[in-house]
Parts: structure tokens; sequence; C-alpha cells
């Protein structure tokens, strides 16, 4: 069943469509809120969070997206936490971060001096742009999502997102100078598997 198909049987109360959601998107809302927290156990609780809401909410309705709401609903949930313990313990706020370590790389370039370098300065590049436009990115190029589900997420609009993705290659293209082209290919073709596999 597609991801409509059971939203559907969720809004007339199927408990067993909400549990096949959530096995579906799981691991995607838990790597998508460790780039927010690194505390697994508070991403954890906020995914529980969302789905004892959906659970127990009665103002559902129909989605065109259910992967960008669910996302969408994992990042507020985890943003008023985070923003609650700020206020409490005042800590230091986390923003968008994907922390790739250089071991990942090493290993999937062990052989090829030239593409380890490539593919760090892109990383190093990437970290450079702003908090939105490395949200926009990893979505849309990590995870896949087309501009209008990015911006379901994002709760931006999707010329938004458009937007925001051509700012931010041109930013990369700015620092990367030369070596622009020769990053990006080398990203489509081998570095986003890593960053889908440990990410």
């Amino acid at each position: 069943m597609n991801d409509i198909e059971l939203w559907k049987l969720v809004l007339k109360g199927d408990s067993s469509a909400l549990s096949m959601l959530y096995c579906r998107y799981y691991e995607l809302m838990l790597n998508f809120g460790l780039k927010y927290s690194p505390d697994v156990d508070l991403v954890k609780d906020c995914i529980q969070d969302v789905f004892v809401k959906i659970c127990s909410s009665r103002r559902l309705s129909d989605l065109s997206y259910v992967k960008s709401y669910l996302l969408a609903s994992m990042r507020n949930v985890l943003i008023d936490r985070m923003s609650a313990l700020k206020a409490e313990e005042n800590i230091e706020e986390y923003g968008f971060c994907l922390d790739v370590d250089d071991t990942a790389l090493e290993r999937l370039f062990r052989h090829d001096d030239d593409k380890l370098r490539l593919s760090r300065r892109l990383l190093y590049a990437y970290r450079m742009l702003p908090k939105n436009q490395r949200e926009v990115l990893y979505l849309r190029y990590v995870k896949g999502l087309s501009h209008k589900e990015v911006a379901a997420v994002l709760e931006i609009n999707p010329q938004s997102s458009m937007n925001q993705v051509y700012r931010a290659l041109e930013r990369l293209r700015a620092m990367l100078g030369a070596d622009f082209t020769k990053c990006i290919a080398l990203f489509f073709l081998q570095g986003s598997e890593v960053l889908n596999g440990c990410m």
C-alpha cells in the first residue's frame, strides 16, 4: 500500500496502518532528527510524540505528502522540545548539521587520494552554508524528496525550496571554484551513498 492509502486508513482509525507508517518512516525520522540534536533518546521521544498525537488527534485531514508531514511534525516537536530544554537548562541551541566523519570518506576513497580531497572540500563547503540551505540540499539530494515535499517539511513554498537549492549551489560553486563540477559529480556518483549509509 502506498502512503496515501495508508493515511486514508489512519483517518478511519486503523492503528495497523499507522504502525505501517511508523515502521516505514522511523529510520528516516530518526536520521533527520539527529541532524538537529545529537541526543538519540530525545529524537526517539519526539518520534513517539508525533505518532501518539496522530493516534489521539480528532482533527486529521487528507494529505498529499505523508512522508513530508511526518518529517515536518517530528521537526516541529523536536524544535519545541529543544527550545523548552534550552530555557530550562540554558543549553546551546542545536542547528541542522550533517556530521560525516573522515573515516567514512577514507573507506570509500581509500584508493583515490584525489577523490578523497574533493569529498573533503565538498563537505567543508557544505558545512559553511547557512542552515536553511544545508537542510534543503540534504532533503533534496541525500533523501531524494521533491521540491514540493521539501517545502512541506520545512514549511516553505516550493519556489522557495528551488530558490534555496539554486543559492546553495551557487555558493558551493563560488567556494569550490574549478573543483565544483568534479565535487558535484563525485557526490552524485558515490557520495550520496555514503551520506545515506551513515546518516
